[in-house]
C-alpha cells in the first residue's frame, strides 16, 4: 500500500509539473503577444499622433488650447467618422476663432451641413472657405454653396460682408447666418443618427487611448531599432569578409 501511495504521489507530482510547465508556456506566449502588440502601437499610431500634434499646434498658436483642439476634433469626428476630414476641418476652424462657444457653434453647423448634403459639400472645404471669406471679405468656395443651397443670396451676403469692419465681425456674420440655416438639421441628425454618433465618439476615444500607449511605445521601438542597426553595422564587415572569401569558391563549384 505504501508503494502504491508513493507511486500515486509521484504521478501526482509529475502531472502537476506538466500542468505548471504548460501554464508557464501559455503565460509566456500571452505575455510575448501582449508585448509585441504594445510595441506595434508605436508605428501603428504614428500618423494619427502627427495629425494631433499639428492640430494642437494650430489651436495653441491661435490662442486656444490643446484640450479645445481635442474636443473640436472629437466633435467633428463623431459626425464624419474620418480622421483626415475631421483634422483638416478642425485646423481651419482654429484659424476662424479661438472662442470655445463659437467653435461649438461651428461644429453644430458642420453637423447640420453634413446631415443635409453629405459628401456633396465636404465639411473641410466649408471650413476652409469660411476661413478665407472671413479673412478676405470675399465670399468663396463651399461657403457660397452652403449659403446658396440654403436660399441665401450671394449678392446680399457679400454686401453684408463689406459692411463688416473686421475679420471677427465677418466670422460672426458667417457663423450666425449658417447656424440659422442649419441648426434644425443638426438637431434632427443628433436624434436620428444617435447610434452612429455614439459609435464614432467611442472610436475617437479608443484611438486617443491607443495613441497614448503608442507614445510610450515609440521610444522603446526607436531604441530597439537603433540597437538593431548597431548590431548590423558591427556584423557587416564580417559578412562582407565571409562573402569575399567564399562566394568565388561557391560560384566556381556551381559552374563546374
Amino acid at each position: 500500500d505504501n508503494i502504491k501511495d508513493m507511486d500515486g504521489f509521484k504521478s501526482g507530482i509529475q502531472k502537476a509539473g506538466e500542468v505548471s510547465t504548460n501554464f508557464l508556456k501559455v503565460t509566456a506566449g500571452a505575455v510575448a503577444g501582449v508585448g509585441a502588440a504594445f510595441l506595434a502601437l508605436g508605428p501603428a499610431t504614428q500618423e494619427y499622433r502627427q495629425e494631433m500634434a499639428k492640430l494642437e499646434t494650430a489651436f495653441t498658436t491661435s490662442g486656444s488650447s490643446a484640450e479645445t483642439a481635442k474636443e473640436t476634433y472629437t466633435d467633428l469626428y463623431r459626425v464624419l467618422g474620418d480622421t483626415g476630414q475631421a483634422t483638416e476641418a478642425a485646423n481651419h476652424l482654429a484659424q476662424l476663432t479661438n472662442e470655445e462657444k463659437a467653435l461649438s457653434e461651428w461644429t453644430d453647423i458642420c453637423q447640420g451641413v453634413y446631415a443635409t448634403f453629405g459628401a456633396s459639400l465636404p465639411i473641410e472645404s466649408l471650413a476652409e472657405a469660411a476661413n478665407e471669406t472671413a479673412k478676405t471679405g470675399s465670399l468663396t468656395g463651399a461657403l457660397a454653396d452652403a449659403l446658396n443651397w440654403a436660399g441665401v443670396s450671394e449678392e446680399d451676403f457679400q454686401k453684408k460682408l463689406e459692411a463688416c469692419n473686421s475679420e471677427a465681425e465677418r466670422e460672426a456674420l458667417i457663423r450666425e447666418t449658417l447656424s440659422g440655416k442649419y441648426k434644425e438639421a443638426a438637431e434632427a441628425y443628433e436624434k436620428n443618427a444617435a447610434g452612429i454618433l455614439a459609435q464614432n465618439e467611442a472610436q475617437a476615444k479608443m484611438t486617443a487611448v491607443l495613441a497614448e500607449l503608442g507614445e510610450v511605445a515609440s521610444p522603446i521601438m526607436a531604441m530597439l531599432t537603433e540597437l538593431g542597426a548597431e548590431i548590423l553595422a558591427d556584423l557587416t564587415p564580417h559578412i562582407q569578409a565571409f562573402a569575399n572569401e567564399h562566394l568565388p569558391k561557391i560560384k566556381e563549384a556551381l559552374s563546374g
